[in-house]
Formats: structure tokens, C-alpha cells, sequence
């Protein structure tokens, strides 16, 4: 190898961390480290005994932690009448929710936290726009400094590497 291919090849290696570093810190940042971390509890004490706790759903009834038998009995009915629960986070989720925006997301959301079938103690919507939060920190997205809100209409992949 010769001088100038071997210092274009050295430039090229350093390079490539500064390039997704640069990549990363240009994606919007639009929810606060607080709002996931809150969005964590409210999203155990509700959405994770059907979704599951790592966001990533049930493929089957007999897929996922907690186990359907461990639900209340009107999650069991619903969760093995339709023999699917799905993601909150992930490859699928994006491949469905990637394309929607955040505001949209949210609005999704709201619909089953505020299902008087799910009865969800303590549902708001401050807990649904930090739960959303937290899927989105869960599916890659990156905590900033400016609040996550409903009417945030930021495209969800903008958010993830």
C-alpha cells in the first residue's frame, strides 16, 4: 500500500466516528430524560402487563413476561381473544409507527389508556405523552432538553438511527 492510500485509508477509519456522531446529535431530540424515566413507571403499572415489560409485545398467548395467567381476567379475556399484543418498541414497531409522527403516536396511545375496558388507574395525559417518551427512548430515540407534547409533529424514524 502506498503513502497517500494508507493516509486516505487512516482519514477514512477516524473519520467514521465523528460521522455518526454528527448523524446522531443532528436527529431531533424531543422528549427529556425525565419524561422516559416517568414513562417507564407508568407504562409497568400499565401497558407492560399486556405488551410485556421489554415493549416488544406478544406474538402469542403464550408469548411474553408477565404471564397471561398473572393478568386481571378482563387482560386474559382480551389478550387471548385476540392472540396478539403488539410492540411498543423495536424493528415492528417502527416498520408500523416509524413513518407516523409523534403527535400521532400519541393520540394511538391515548386511545387504549383512556379505554374504560383497560380501567388503567391513574391514566393522564401527561402519562400517556411520557409513556410515548419512553417507547421512543426503548425503539432508540435519544432524551433532549425540550419537552415531548401532543402537539410535537416530529416524524418518528427522524428520531432513531
Amino acid at each position: 500500500m502506498n503513502t497517500r492510500a494508507t493516509l486516505f485509508a487512516i482519514v477514512l477509519l477516524c473519520s467514521a466516528p465523528v460521522i455518526a456522531t454528527a448523524q446522531d446529535s443532528a436527529r431531533p431530540r424531543v422528549f427529556t430524560a425525565a419524561q422516559a424515566a416517568a414513562g417507564r413507571v407508568a407504562y409497568e403499572n400499565a401497558c407492560g402487563k399486556c405488551h410485556t415489560y421489554n415493549l416488544l409485545g406478544r406474538a402469542s398467548v403464550d408469548d411474553g413476561l408477565p404471564p397471561v395467567d398473572s393478568l386481571p381476567a378482563s387482560y386474559q379475556k382480551f389478550v387471548r381473544e385476540t392472540d396478539h399484543v403488539p410492540p411498543l418498541a423495536g424493528k415492528d414497531f417502527l416498520s408500523r409507527w416509524g413513518q407516523k409522527t409523534t403527535a400521532q403516536l400519541i393520540t394511538r396511545f391515548e386511545v387504549t389508556a383512556f379505554d374504560k375496558f383497560f380501567e388503567f388507574q391513574g391514566m393522564t395525559e401527561d402519562a400517556v405523552v411520557n409513556i410515548t417518551a419512553y417507547a421512543l427512548q426503548a425503539s432508540g430515540a435519544r432524551p433532549g432538553n425540550v419537552p415531548l407534547t401532543k402537539t410535537n409533529d416530529v416524524v418518528v424514524n427522524s428520531l432513531v438511527p
